[in-house]
C-alpha cells in the first residue's frame, strides 16, 4: 500500500478534516455559484420567444442599467426562477415605483429568444425591500455582497498559493538536487525574500501598477508565499537523500536524477501541500486586510475587507462587521482544520496516534 493512499485513508477517518471541508466547501460553492444565489436576473425564464438560461451572466451589459422594476416587467410574460436574492453585488436599490412608460425597444445585446419589446404602458406597483440582511452605505445588498466576496477571497487565496506552490516547489527541489552553487543563491534568496513583509510587497506592486487588479495581487502575494514553501521543499529533499532508502539506491546503480525524482521530491511534496493548505487562511486574511486598507481589488469586486472598512466608519450598522467577520472566522478555521488533519495524515511517526 502506497504512502499516499495510507495517508488518504488516515484523512478521510479524521472528524477534523471531514469538518473542515464542509465549511470550506459550503463557501466554495456559494462563490461559484454567486449568480445562481444573488443577482437581478432570473436563473431561467421561458417565455413565448424561447428559454433563457442565466441571462444576468450571458447579457450582463442588457442587465446593468436596469432597476429591479424593469426587469421583472421584461420578464412579466416568462414562467421565470428567480434567485434568492434579487440583486447583485453592485445594485444601488432605491425606493421606486414601476415607471408608467418603458423604453420602446430592447437593447441590442438581448438574444431574440428574449421579448422584443417592453409595453409602453404597464400598471403602477411598488417594489418591495426584500433585502434578508439589509444594505451598506451606497444601497448595495450586503447579502450580495458577501456571496460574491466569497468568490474575491477564496478565489485570489487559491490562485495565489498554487503559484507560490509551483515556484517553491520547483527551486527548493533544484537547491536540494544541485547543492553548491544554487543551494547557497537560494538560502540567500530566500532570507532577503522573508524580510519584506507581504503587506508590502502588495503595496509596491499597487503602487506601480496604472489599474489594480486581481491578477497583480495574486503574483504579488506569490512572489512572497514561494519563499516558505522552497525552504521546506529544500529541507526535504536533504533530509530524505540520507535515508537508508536512497542509500540502497545509490548502491544499486541509481542516477542522481532517478534518486531526486522518484524518492527525494515525492516526499517533500506532503509537507508542501500542508504549508500551502495552512497558506490559504494567511491569504484570505491578506486579503481582506488590503481591502480594509482601500489597496484590494477593483472597487466593483466584491470584498469582505471592503464591508468591514464600511463597517469601521460606521460602527452602528454593527452587521457590516459580524457578518463578513463571522465568514473570515469560518474559512480561516476551516483551512487550519484541514491543514492540521493532512499534515497528521501525511507524517509517518504520527500514524499510531489518533
Amino acid at each position: 500500500m502506497s504512502h499516499a493512499l495510507v495517508a488518504w485513508r488516515r484523512l478521510a477517518k479524521s472528524r477534523r478534516a471531514v469538518f473542515g471541508l464542509v465549511l470550506l466547501g459550503l463557501l466554495a460553492l456559494t462563490g461559484i455559484f454567486a449568480e445562481v444565489i444573488a443577482s437581478p436576473a432570473p436563473i431561467l425564464a421561458v417565455g413565448p420567444h424561447g428559454i433563457a438560461i442565466l441571462p444576468g451572466v450571458v447579457h450582463a451589459s442588457a442587465y446593468a442599467a436596469r432597476s429591479r422594476a424593469e426587469i421583472e416587467l421584461l420578464h412579466r410574460d416568462d414562467a421565470a426562477l428567480w434567485p434568492l436574492v434579487r440583486y447583485g453585488p453592485n445594485t444601488r436599490s432605491m425606493p421606486e415605483a414601476m415607471p408608467e412608460a418603458m423604453p420602446e425597444a430592447m437593447p441590442e445585446a438581448i438574444p431574440e429568444a428574449m421579448p422584443e419589446a417592453i409595453p409602453e404602458a404597464a400598471p403602477r406597483a411598488t417594489v418591495a425591500c426584500d433585502h434578508l440582511l439589509g444594505t451598506d452605505a451606497e444601497g448595495r445588498d450586503l447579502l450580495a455582497r458577501l456571496v460574491y466576496g466569497a468568490r474575491t477571497a477564496l478565489g485570489l487565496s487559491l490562485g495565489a498559493v498554487l503559484l507560490g506552490m509551483l515556484l517553491g516547489v520547483a527551486l527548493g527541489g533544484l537547491a536540494g538536487y544541485e547543492r553548491g552553487f544554487w543551494n547557497d543563491r537560494l538560502v540567500r534568496l530566500v532570507e532577503t525574500v522573508d524580510t519584506f513583509p507581504t503587506i508590502i510587497v502588495v503595496a509596491l506592486v499597487r503602487a506601480i501598477e496604472r489599474q489594480p487588479s486581481a491578477l497583480s495581487l495574486v503574483v504579488a502575494v506569490a512572489l512572497v508565499r514561494w519563499a516558505e514553501v522552497a525552504r521546506l521543499v529544500r529541507a526535504e529533499v536533504v533530509r530524505a537523500s540520507a535515508e537508508d532508502y536512497v542509500i540502497a539506491a545509490q548502491a544499486l546503480g541509481a542516477t542522481p536524477r532517478r534518486i531526486f525524482l522518484r524518492h527525494a521530491l515525492p516526499s517533500a511534496i506532503g509537507p508542501a501541500i500542508v504549508s500551502s493548505v495552512f497558506g490559504v487562511a494567511s491569504v484570505v486574511l491578506l486579503e481582506a486586510a488590503i481591502s480594509f486598507l482601500g489597496m484590494g481589488a477593483e472597487s466593483h469586486v466584491a470584498s469582505w475587507g471592503e464591508t468591514l472598512a464600511e463597517g469601521a466608519r460606521d460602527p452602528e450598522r454593527l452587521r457590516l462587521l459580524v457578518c463578513p467577520g463571522a465568514l473570515l472566522a469560518a474559512t480561516v478555521g476551516g483551512t487550519y482544520l484541514i491543514a492540521a488533519a493532512l499534515r497528521d495524515a501525511t507524517d509517518p511517526r504520527l500514524a499510531g496516534q489518533r
